[in-house]
């Protein structure tokens, strides 16, 4: 374990440097793939000089590029001056630094291997949230879930729904966040199912010691488990364990002792699906049926049984037979399931649930190239062509999730040509929106994503969409606005810091972020992906926020947005299983793109060579 207090202070002395400094360059702190786009951001409080920046090489420090930045709105992030400083034709691997108006960047390297182990570095984030048996801790938590609510002849019925995630830093369960986190790593797998990206470093039960299966596999079969527990039967379906009476204070899992009505520690609360309104206190949440949560199963099941039925087929005919009956449980009862809250008013307010009952069909369809399954999710899927919060560019917390619609994808593949085009526009029509808002904006990051509580989760979405858009249709009009939004993750954003915690190692990252592993065991949660910058509007509105340190981002704070890396702020600096989670399919690709650059080299190489010996015959 890395000793965090050494860790703070090298932090807190850089940042200290830098609240000198009124000019700053930001990069991708990881760095980037030769044949990636690559552009990195010169931001001043002062009116600069000069446009022209220029590349060294960090061991020669030998001029290797010459360049001249794009003036964009500094006044969006509260500075005098802004430029995108474009070095994509810039390929050759290396170490750089750039410099523009006197200010030097931090090193960042360009090379086919920058993402290697990346999507498996996230699965250290989830091995740490498991309920039950938790690897990080050694130790077991929450051995009496749980007691069911809601139900009209079986509440207080004990039922054994042990397993799962933890949703964030707290220890609430919901079905909606873990049915996403498990399918985003499975599209992860059946996209890139490479043992080269993903490895086989820790057991089934998460700790170190390989078990013959990759690790994301390990990590999806436990969430299947636990979502099997949360559907024992065809219409009986639980969304949520605990509520929000789990805040009441910072707590390790293995010693959670909120008392729920059962004594302390002795049992939580398990939501059963009604379709009706729920809240056990005066707050209420809006739910009008229960299509987002049985959509979410059926395409959850389905894909696993499909990625499960030769390493398990038992495992994968359990789940097969649970998928079709949600799916239609879903389609008898249509509406939105909400999360419950009882003592404040803050619950996922999912109110979309037709991309969910889309997703299950589309996956049915790409399974078995059914027509009945083609027709099932094109008749959802143009209910809903754009993914609301991309078109109007605000949603309310969580209302419009998951927050990519991975069914457009499905569709878009389609062999009916009429369906795979009008799917490919819908695609096309979110990323035009969120572009055409950063062009109207003149943003010097390229950013069109919403300052909404999880606005981070956004951006894994929106580059998720523009990749997918891209591999469709060859079509680069959204190349950049993607990478721009990549680099935003890790690093290349006002204040200069990656959004996941450990990465990149040596860079500036979340180090003291809202979690009780800080908080009490001085560790940092590794591999998870921090909630995001958020409106300052709704930053300041929010409940139980209180800066517990000087803000060393304080010069950066006057722009569009707020970002705290403080264990006070829970709204923009707590990392989430989901958000982590739906990284792994982004992570992977990078990976993959950055073993095929090295493929066509290693190949450029032997043609040149060949060439040359038979110029020598």
């Amino acid at each position: 374990m890395k000793n965090l207090f050494l860790i703070i202070a090298l932090i807190s002395s850089l940042h200290s440097l830098l609240a000198q400094e009124s000019a700053w360059i930001r990069v991708n702190q990881l760095g980037y793939l030769p044949d990636q786009t690559k552009v990195a951001v010169f931001i001043t409080t002062k009116e600069g000089k000069s446009n022209e920046f220029i590349l060294r090489d960090a061991k020669t420090n030998e001029m290797v590029y010459q360049g001249v930045g794009k003036v964009a709105n500094a006044e969006r992030w509260g500075m005098k001056q802004a430029l995108r400083l474009n070095f994509s034709s810039l390929k050759k691997k290396g170490g750089y630094y750039i410099e523009c108006n006197g200010r030097r960047s931090p090193f960042f390297r360009i090379a086919p291997e920058v993402y290697d182990g990346t999507a498996d570095f996230l699965l250290k984030y989830m091995r740490q949230q498991r309920c039950g048996y938790n690897p990080y801790l050694n130790d077991v938590c929450h051995q009496h879930d749980g007691f069911i609510v809601y139900h009209p002849e079986r509440t207080g019925e004990k039922i054994d729904v042990r397993g799962g995630w933890h949703d964030a830093s707290d220890y609430l369960q919901y079905l909606p966040t873990s049915a996403n986190a498990t399918f985003q790593m499975m599209f992860a797998w059946q996209q890139n199912p490479d043992t080269a990206i993903f490895k086989d470093e820790y057991g089934d039960d998460g700790r170190k010691g390989k078990n013959g299966i990759p690790d994301i596999l390990d990590e999806i079969r436990w969430g299947l488990e636990w979502m099997e527990r949360m559907n024992p039967d065809s219409a009986i379906m639980f969304n949520q364990i605990a509520d929000d009476r789990d805040h009441a204070k910072m707590r390790l899992p293995n010693k959670d002792s909120i008392d729920y009505g059962w004594s302390e520690g002795k049992g939580r609360p398990v939501y059963f699906v009604t379709g009706e309104r729920q809240g056990l206190g005066k707050h209420k949440n809006r739910t009008t049926g229960v299509a987002s949560t049985a959509g979410k199963f059926a395409s959850a099941f389905a894909l696993g049984a499909d990625i499960f039925k030769k390493i398990d087929p038992d495992f994968a005919s359990r789940l097969i037979v649970k998928s079709s009956p949600a799916f239609h449980f879903g389609e008898a009862r249509p509406g939105n399931t909400q999360t419950a809250c009882t003592v404040s008013p803050y619950f996922y307010e999912e109110d979309n649930y037709v991309d969910d009952m889309e997703l299950a069909a589309a996956v049915k369809y790409e399974l078995t190239n059914d027509t009945y399954w083609l027709k099932k999710a094109d008749y959802w899927g143009i209910l809903e062509e754009v993914t609301p919060w991309m078109e109007l560019g605000r949603a309310r917390h969580y209302q419009f999730y998951p927050f990519v619609n991975l069914g457009h994808y499905y569709l878009a593949k389609a062999e009916d040509k009429s369906i795979a085009e009008k799917y490919i526009r819908f695609m096309r029509s979110g990323l035009d929106c969120l572009l055409k808002r950063a062009k109207a904006n003149d943003d010097p990051f390229l950013y069109g994503i919403p300052f909404i509580w999880c606005s981070n989760n956004l951006v894994a979405a929106a580059i998720t969409q523009a990749n997918l858009y891209k591999q469709l249709t060859g079509d680069d009009t959204y190349v950049e606005m993607e990478s721009a939004l990549r680099d935003w993750l890790l690093g290349c954003n006002p204040w200069g810091t990656s959004m996941i915690c450990g990465l990149p190692a040596g860079g500036d990252f979340p180090s003291i972020p809202h979690s009780a592993y800080v908080d009490i065991l001085n560790d940092i949660p590794y591999g998870g992906l921090v909630d995001g910058l958020i409106y300052k509007s709704i930053y300041e509105a929010l409940r139980g926020i209180h800066l517990k340190n000087d803000d060393p981002y304080a010069l950066f704070q006057s722009g569009a947005a707020v970002y705290h890396d403080d264990p006070g702020d829970y709204s923009s600096n707590e990392p989430t299983m989901d958000g982590t989670a739906s990284l792994s399919f982004y992570f992977s690709q990078m990976e993959s793109d950055g073993h095929k650059q090295t493929k066509r080299k290693a190949d450029s190489v032997k043609k040149d060579i060949s060439l040359n010996d038979y110029k020598r015959k």
